[in-house]
């Protein structure tokens, strides 16, 4: 029996949890695991309760010495994991918070209320441009990052959170460049010129029902809520391209039930982000738990829609038309469900939970600055704002969209990448491999050495005064190199026209005393920027 020897046996168990980390956990990628290890961790403890019990201990001590057993061997993994990573680990050399190389868990503690972007950029002020955010992890706050991690030749791939989707996979979320590569080119023949011409058709559409119910809003004297209509304007739109129905929010003026699940969902991203395996571990074991069985409820409505989509007749093409269309030519349609629900998923996400906040802090910013309202309307006058080409060609229009991209970036903080295993060199700091590089735009786009008035809203840095902008290279909203957003194109048209459309027939003003303290206050970083409430007016122009 254990308890026969407890001192001894809780010395060896401790040394084979030791062991277990400096012969096994030491070595490879462990998060896809993590529900298998819970699983086999409480199987061994239960059976060790078992095998204590049978052999004629009772009750009480049996619980005892098992749990004291297990205790131990926890107690020896962590504790030479811990020892390890704070005294023997290739990072131990870089500043940031001692806790933070020891375990993600202080990250996760420090995003509770999921502020990532705000608890990034004050390690930066505290540590520099530099700092160990994980025990694996660099937080490098460079302009020279960007283009580093994702720019011609390089050699880096996506960091384990992406992982985050399985066993959904997608575009943007595979980790492997082959399959990346082979997928990218379908997902190109779905933003062809042809193509994006048929989809600002859709757009056009929706912008116009959004523009009439801002227009009855105002007339009514009502304020208008743009954190919801914009959401709502954007996934309609994206129900369009996925499933080739709308979500019906701008007609219903209410939360379809699905996008409430996904918002709750992406809620999971706060402060879980920085330990994607916990994620692993509740999709598997505690599937019931709140906020985890809405994600699940959400994944699998997504399931059914595309189903759906599949035996559908469709009149006009959509995103989707094209990715079926490669699985039936390569007759490989039921092989495909994964990447096509997971890339639905994508469609959805990618495109609304991105185009919607710049376009609730475009109009923040120009209810604040109404000078910019009449140099955009000045710019508009003779311009046929249905026409791409002609919208392409307005200066100032697409400085304000590029200075809100620069400033209030969709993605504050992801974009996570991982270090080649030869490793790398950055700015003249050597990078081992295999380690997780954050490359934070919400931080980069405040670096004083890249910007003149960095923190200032100045849409002139990108049109008549270029000398603001000393150094572009930490610039890149929609990434680039291979992993560069595809939907580019289609999500400037789709911006420009929102914004020349709502511009030209309203004249916008904040409503009431609040100048914008929701909107910040409210705003969360999960993995999206997920904006609070802000409530303007919207007055017809006569």
């Amino acid at each position: 029996m254990l308890s026969s020897a407890p001192g001894y046996t809780y010395l060896v168990t401790a040394i084979l949890g030791v062991l277990s980390h400096l012969l096994i956990f030491i070595r490879g990628e462990w998060h896809m695991q993590a529900p298998t290890l819970v699983k086999i961790y409480s199987l061994t403890a239960f059976a060790l309760l078992i095998v204590e019990y049978r052999l004629g201990a009772d009750v009480n001590t049996s619980f005892k010495t098992t749990t004291f057993a297990i205790s131990s061997y926890a107690a020896g993994l962590f504790s030479s994991i811990i020892i390890y990573r704070k005294c023997f680990h290739r990072l131990r050399h870089f500043p940031g918070p001692w806790a933070a190389g020891a375990t993600k868990f202080w990250h996760v503690w420090q995003c509770r209320t999921g502020k990532n972007y705000l608890v990034l950029e004050k390690l930066r002020q505290q540590y520099g441009p530099v700092i160990r955010t994980g025990p694996e992890e660099l937080t490098i706050i460079d302009a020279a990052v960007p283009l580093a991690v994702d720019g011609p030749g390089n050699e880096c791939t996506k960091a384990v959170w992406y992982d985050f989707l399985l066993p959904e996979i997608a575009l943007n979320t595979t980790r492997s460049i082959k399959d990346h590569n082979s997928r990218r080119r379908i997902w190109d023949r779905g933003f062809s010129p042809k193509a994006l011409a048929i989809y600002e058709e859709r757009v056009v559409e929706y912008a116009e029902v959004l523009a009439k119910q801002i227009e009855r809003l105002a007339y009514q004297g009502a304020p208008v809520n743009v954190s919801d209509w914009f959401y709502w304007f954007t996934f309609d739109v994206m129900g369009e391209f996925a499933f080739a129905r709308s979500f019906g929010m701008l007609q219903d003026e209410k939360w379809h039930f699905a996008i409430r699940l996904l918002r709750k969902a992406m809620s999971l991203l706060g402060p879980f982000s920085p330990v994607p395996w916990i994620a692993q571990i509740a999709f598997y074991i505690t599937p019931w738990m709140y906020v985890v069985r809405d994600w699940l409820a959400m994944m699998q409505w997504c399931r059914d829609r595309m189903g759906e989509r599949i035996q559908a007749k469709v009149t006009r093409p959509d995103v989707s038309h094209w990715l079926i269309d490669a699985s039936l030519q390569k007759g490989s349609l039921e092989a495909d469900r994964e990447w096509l629900n997971g890339d639905a998923v994508t469609i959805i996400i990618a495109g609304s939970d991105t185009i919607a906040p710049t376009l609730v802090f475009a109009f923040y910013e120009l209810a604040r600055s109404p000078w910019h309202q009449d140099k955009l309307l000045s710019e508009l006058e003779g311009i046929d704002i249905y026409d791409r080409v002609q919208l392409q060609g307005c200066a100032h229009l697409t400085a304000i969209i590029n200075e809100t991209l620069r400033l209030y970036p969709p993605v504050p903080t992801g974009g996570y990448r991982q270090s080649p295993p030869s490793g790398m060199t950055i700015n003249d700091i050597y990078i081992p491999g295999n380690v997780t590089i954050v490359a934070p735009r919400y931080s980069l786009a405040r670096l004083d050495s890249s910007y003149e008035c960095a923190e200032q809203f100045i849409p002139e840095r990108w049109t008549t005064r270029p000398e603001m902008v000393k150094d572009a290279r930490g610039f890149a909203p929609f990434s680039q190199g291979r992993f560069n957003c595809v939907g580019k194109s289609l999500a400037m048209s789709e911006m420009r026209f929102v914004i020349a459309l709502l511009v030209r027939k309203f004249k916008v003003e904040f409503w009431g005393e609040d100048r914008g303290e929701k909107l910040f206050a409210d705003l969360r970083d999960q993995f999206t920027a997920a904006p609070g409430r802000l409530d303007l007016w919207f007055q017809v122009r006569v």
